[in-house]
């Protein structure tokens, strides 16, 4: 029956053909189009049997849009958008909103197979601009509902779920311009359509989110592993510092020099000399090991370079009368300077323990 169908489509083109010329070619052009809807493989023959050379530039754009419309209704692999652009070219010139929503709709189903996404998405959004300035409710439905495809074979449901909306209510207007009875069949239709895209978009962002909490998760694990092992680094990092700091202290010539006195019951100054480098070295180290000038300074601002000096001095054990001659100083004024620091300068006035202990504490 198929077969008959077409032979007599055909019959009736070439017995068109006897009119005037360009009058068959109308007609065929009309017929495919009248065609396309029902029978797109016998709209697509009828359009191979007109012969371009006759068209005119209307029909040749018309022509154009519906060999592309044939392989598109045919489901056949877009690979060339040289046709659909020449008439994309004319009806932008010559063609009303309905034929330019047609084809761009048409363009942006060819650039969709040829994988042209930034593209495709713009004409697709162009054509249902301008097929919503007309009354074609059906050719609106048609372009949300395939564009709604585009999007979801890109992953965008979202925008999928939008255009599936789009389709649905111009359904609804296309049902009531035609006051059709099947009016709540399609609607119900409708409806589904957009719950069942609905259920795959949750579906589908409920799957990502799961995967992305579990790959959370195996980050999470492995940064507190990595967190672990830093920590031990840095422990151990840290007690080879303070090992380092307390070898290089003991080493020191200076803390060598200043210990050296606890062996004197008297050191005249030109039997022991002590630089102003080796007071600077001598704080220095005693501040990186133990923190002492900062404390100090810390608990007490009023204490001089001198005070600092005495205190550097008794941390190591030294007794007054080993460097008062040091401090240019007899062993009776740097015991009462002593005394002072610990009840004047510090807040330490009712401790009972020696200044020379609470300096070791710190």
């Amino acid at each position: 029956m198929d077969n008959l169908r077409i032979l007599l489509y055909l019959l009736l083109f070439s017995l068109a053909a006897c009119h005037p010329e360009g009058s068959h070619v109308k007609q065929g052009l009309d017929k495919a189009a009248q065609l396309m809807g029902q029978d797109p493989d016998t709209a697509a023959i009828l359009l191979e049997s007109i012969q371009v050379d006759q068209m005119n530039e209307a029909q040749l754009a018309e022509y154009y849009l519906l060999r592309t419309q044939a392989d598109e209704d045919k489901n056949v692999h877009h690979t060339s958008d040289e046709q659909i652009q020449k008439a994309v070219l004319y009806f932008e010139k010559h063609g009303n909103a309905y034929d330019k929503s047609k084809a761009y709709y048409y363009l942006a189903c060819v650039e969709s197979d040829l994988g042209r996404k930034e593209e495709a998405g713009t004409h697709f959004m162009e054509a249902i601009r301008l097929a919503a300035l007309t009354e074609k409710y059906d050719h609106l439905t048609k372009v949300c509902k395939r564009c709604s495809l585009y999007y979801q074979r890109n992953g965008n449901f979202d925008e999928a779920l939008e255009m599936e909306r789009k389709a649905y209510a111009s359904q609804l207007m296309l049902n009531d311009a035609k006051q059709q009875s099947p009016l709540l069949l399609s609607s119900a239709l409708g409806v589904l359509g957009v719950l069942s895209l609905l259920l795959g978009v949750i579906w589908q962002k409920n799957r990502s989110v799961r995967s992305q909490l579990s790959f959370f998760k195996e980050e999470m694990l492995s940064k507190r592993v990595e967190s672990d092992q830093l920590a031990l680094q840095c422990t151990h990092l840290e007690e080879k510092y303070q090992s380092l700091q307390i070898q290089i202290y003991e080493s020191s010539p200076v803390i060598s020099k200043v210990r050296r006195l606890k062996e004197r019951v008297h050191t005249p100054s030109k039997a022991f000399a002590f630089t102003e480098n080796d007071w600077c070295e001598l704080l220095q180290l005693q501040e990186n090991i133990y923190g002492l000038v900062s404390k100090l300074k810390t608990m007490s601002p009023k204490l001089t370079e001198e005070d600092l000096r005495v205190c550097a001095f008794l941390r190591e054990g030294i007794q007054p009368s080993c460097f008062a001659d040091l401090m240019k100083s007899s062993s009776e004024t740097l015991t009462r300077r002593i005394s002072r620091i610990k009840t004047e300068k510090l807040p330490f006035a009712d401790s009972k323990e020696s200044l020379e202990e609470i300096v070791k504490s710190l």
